[in-house]
């Protein structure tokens, strides 16, 4: 805003333009602007958007009337302060004008005090309207949402410390509910952002509705609120309060015509029992939170003393991973795949592992999940499969008969654009030939894949195979299993995943399952590999259904490159088993 206040003066008289620039030019504090009818008036008043409007009634075309109504429906000008100005001194006028909008008026001839005095009480009124507003604005930019008008993080803090305050007075509880929408990146990217943002409006009149007067409901990011509430009976409250939230949030809803069913999962922490700042109740219901997302969607979990040592666990081992490649303490172990018709060793599956001089041998259960939430998978990846590589070319180099290595790729590197390249510059650098080496991938990330997309995953691997890298489908059957896929993608072989196997001679289903692979397989003219298995009955299970290729346990655990080269130097070309 100028020091000083902008004046537009509408008039078609020359006369009382003059006279009131006259009078106003006195005052030293004003930006005097003229228009001398209704329609430059309009388009004016548009253009600056003035302090005050000193507005003529009588003029030709459209009069003052007309001006002041349809200000009143422009919202950058609907709180303009206007002034009409007529010889008219009528009663019925100035209702007109007190109809259509006009804040104050005046008569001509102007008396020059009266004039000067209304215009610097207007601007004045005016100015401090504006800077309330302005604080207003401020205030709420940085303590609300702009999409939701829901509490921010900033306020939500403050509120829950306030709360606190009021809880450690009285004994009483707080609770604090983080709670995430499942899945909405998803929905967020495959049905646009305005979709998205719609979603999380309904969201929001829905958690509105659900709690009670004196609750916080705060947008705290993307697709996460945190609920706050004083209570006296914490666990009967939110024990309530909990299934409600989630019941209508998986309401059926309906936006711009796409029909969605949305759930969500809720983490719980509660003042005093599980920390007594605002800081750590958040970071405890966070956890919480991770805890409910990881084991079933549309749940809530509350927190506990063991979940806060399992997070400073994990804390501890995802700062010693991101130094495993640069400290040199990842090592490539090799489990042996067995052809069932001729009992010979046919190729060898890649396995990372992590040899840390404090845990010793850590399990890849452990590691390899942190690695792919934080992104390190890429980067250790792609150390295996030069690895890996690298040591299948040196045994066929000392002699040993050629095999085929099997490589995991994850889901996240098929997310980086240039994942061939890498691929190439591993069998170059090598100097192994693209047919003994097999790329192994989870069902879900064919499914992240869009054929028109440019860089497809259908485009890289019809480009590997091309080469005469071999393809597999690992832990087939554990996730969204699909004809339309394997009739779709180039892939070469189906790996059945452990969990099958396990049972197969006891448990009926398991049975049907692997069987079915099998012969689907078959039908579709793939390989097929049996992982896990352990005992010879499974393999004579394995073997009356003409599984093509076996591994596990009954055969060899995972090997060190030593212990493999002496698994190579031992066997040689004799089989296994007969």
């Amino acid at each position: 805003m100028s020091e000083n206040s902008t004046v537009l003066i509408v008039d078609d008289d020359p006369i009382s333009r003059f006279t009131v620039k006259a009078l106003l030019e006195q005052e030293k504090i004003y930006n005097l602007e003229f228009a001398e009818n209704g329609e430059q008036g309009l388009k004016k008043a548009l253009e600056i958007i003035p302090d005050v409007m000193l507005l003529d009634v009588m003029m030709p075309g459209i009069d003052g009337f007309e001006v002041c109504r349809r200000l009143r429906t422009h919202h950058h000008l609907a709180e303009l302060p206007i002034v009409m100005v007529t010889t008219l001194d009528d009663r019925k006028s100035r209702l007109r004008g007190i109809e259509a909008g006009a804040d104050d008026f005046m008569s001509k001839p102007f008396d020059q005090e009266e004039l000067c005095a209304r215009i610097r009480t207007i601007t004045r009124l005016n100015r401090y309207r504006r800077l309330v507003e302005t604080k207003e604005q401020l205030f709420n930019l940085a303590n609300y949402d702009s999409l939701t008008k829901l509490p921010n993080r900033s306020l939500l803090t403050e509120r829950l410390r306030q709360s606190i305050e009021r809880a450690t007075r009285s004994s009483q509880s707080v609770a604090v509910l983080a709670l995430e929408l499942d899945n909405f990146k998803t929905l967020n990217e495959s049905l646009g952002h305005e979709i998205g943002d719609k979603i999380l409006c309904e969201i929001t009149q829905r958690l509105n509705n659900t709690i009670s007067n004196g609750a916080t409901v705060s947008h705290f990011s993307a697709d996460e609120f945190v609920i706050i509430f004083d209570t006296e009976n914490a666990v009967k409250d939110i024990n309530e309060i909990a299934p409600a939230l989630l019941a209508n949030i998986q309401k059926q809803m309906t936006i711009d015509d796409y029909e969605m069913v949305v759930t969500a999962c809720i983490g719980i922490s509660v003042f005093p029992n599980d920390a007594e700042d605002s800081g750590d109740l958040l970071k405890h219901a966070e956890l919480a939170l991770s805890r409910a997302k990881s084991s079933d969607k549309n749940s809530y979990q509350f927190f506990t003393s063991e979940m806060n040592e399992v997070a400073l666990e994990r804390l501890k081992l995802e700062n010693k991973l991101r130094k495993v490649l640069k400290q040199d303490e990842l090592r490539v172990y090799y489990q042996p795949q067995i052809e069932l018709s001729n009992g010979k060793l046919i190729g060898m599956e890649a396995l990372v592992r992590w040899q840390n001089p404090e845990w010793g041998l850590v399990s890849p259960a452990k590691f390899v999940p942190i690695a792919e939430e934080t992104g390190l998978i890429i980067d250790i990846g792609e150390w295996v499969l030069r690895t890996a590589c690298k040591q299948n070319k040196a045994w066929q180099r000392a002699g040993h008969s050629p095999t085929r290595v099997s490589v995991n790729l994850s889901s996240r590197q098929f997310q980086i654009p240039n994942l061939l390249e890498v691929i190439k510059d591993a069998l170059d650098e090598s100097e192994l030939e693209p047919k003994y080496l097999e790329l192994e991938l989870t069902e879900s990330v064919l499914l992240e894949d869009s054929i028109d997309k440019k860089n497809s995953i259908f485009s890289t691997l019809s480009e590997l195979q091309t080469m005469g890298v071999k393809i597999a489908i690992d832990d087939f059957g554990t996730g969204y299993s699909s004809l339309s896929y394997l009739k779709r993608f180039p892939v070469n072989t189906l790996k059945i995943d452990r969990s099958f196997v396990k049972d197969v001679c006891t448990n009926n289903d398991d049975a049907a399952i692997t069987s079915a692979i099998i012969a689907m397989a078959h039908s579709l003219r793939l390989s097929i590999v049996a992982e896990g298995v352990e005992d010879a009955d499974q393999l004579a299970f394995l073997k009356k259904r003409e599984c093509e290729v076996i591994q596990g346990y009954y055969f060899s655990r995972p090997l060190s490159t030593g212990d493999m080269t002496k698994k190579f130097e031992k066997i040689g070309r004799q089989a296994i088993f007969q």
